[in-house]
């Protein structure tokens, strides 16, 4: 975690699971209080994936240090449709760190339920 900034990053995988989860900038003016991803740093993962043509980019994580891992109005007015987004909150000595999955369906964030696999 990058607190009190939100840290960010891209989920590598398929439709069925993700694989790998590739740490990014928060190049945001406001990262105290959202997350943005560089363009730049987004293409360079898909091409990335081209070239290993196992996975793709198939979602986005980010904290919420101070709230609960749910989508804000931020994330829903900027989230886009069939991918996933993890979000990990709160950050705190008080509370245990809690990760939630959700995709935006139809303009709603749905919510999917997501089990850690160690490999091997």
């Amino acid at each position: 975690m990058e607190q009190p900034r939100e840290c960010c990053g891209l989920l590598l995988g398929s439709v069925a699971e993700i694989v790998e989860a590739v740490p990014l900038e928060n190049v945001s003016v406001d990262g105290i209080r959202r997350y943005e991803i560089a363009p730049a740093d987004y293409f360079a993962q898909v091409k990335a994936c081209r070239e290993r043509g196992d996975v793709s980019v198939v979602g986005a994580y980010h904290s919420h240090p101070r709230s609960e891992p749910v989508p804000s109005a931020t994330d829903l007015a900027e989230g886009f449709a069939n991918f996933w987004f993890l979000i990990a909150g709160p950050v705190s000595n008080d509370a245990p760190l809690a990760i939630r999955a959700f995709r935006l369906v139809d303009g709603v964030f749905t919510e999917d339920v997501i089990r850690a696999v160690r490999p091997g």
